[in-house]
């Protein structure tokens, strides 16, 4: 499994939204409980389901983003760039000495933004503690720990691109 997600990780962008939204539907017709818990979920969220079906091949796009971010070699800028909303509230909170706090999905969402946010202000702010629920497969987690770009589980804040001076904090509960 290793192997496929570090062969994952040195396809372009384009190319793993494509797989992944393919992944995506594959699951869903494929698995039962799967689109049962789906459109429990959507139900839930009293979403119509013609809104939540782009949601599908999105879920599938975005585990596949995942090996992309995680195994980015050291120092390389993320590509595309990320496109930032509210920016300046950033260093705005950092100059009144108030912590900030990310909430993001657990998917996707968590990688992208501390990455972002180490590779733009962690030479300027220092490092990131990141609060996280570690994977259940053991290989997995073994990834979570080696970080994103150098492999080594050890902090490393050379280039404030390198996301290795986050801290890692794990959770063992849903927060």
């Amino acid at each position: 499994m290793l192997k496929l997600f570090r062969w994952l990780a040195s396809r372009p962008l384009w190319f793993l939204h494509g797989l992944g939204g393919f992944l995506g539907w594959l699951t869903y017709l494929g698995s039962p409980t799967y689109r049962r818990r789906f459109r429990e979920n959507v139900a839930q969220a009293g979403i119509a389901p013609a809104a939540a079906r782009p949601a599908i091949g999105g879920a599938g796009r975005l585990a596949l983003e995942t090996p992309f971010l995680w195994l980015r070699p050291k120092g390389e800028p993320i590509r595309p760039p990320v496109q930032w909303s509210g920016e300046e509230l950033i260093p705005a909170a950092h100059a009144q000495g108030r912590g900030i706090v990310f909430l993001t999905p657990h998917l996707g969402s968590f990688e992208i933004t501390v990455q972002a946010v180490a590779e733009r202000y962690a030479h300027e702010f220092g490092p990131i503690t990141v609060l996280y629920r570690p994977a259940r497969k053991a290989w997995l987690r073994e990834q979570e720990l080696r970080g994103p770009s150098t492999g080594s589980g050890q902090a490393d804040s050379e280039t404030p691109a390198d996301p290795q001076a986050w801290r890692f904090e794990t959770a063992d509960t849903h927060v």
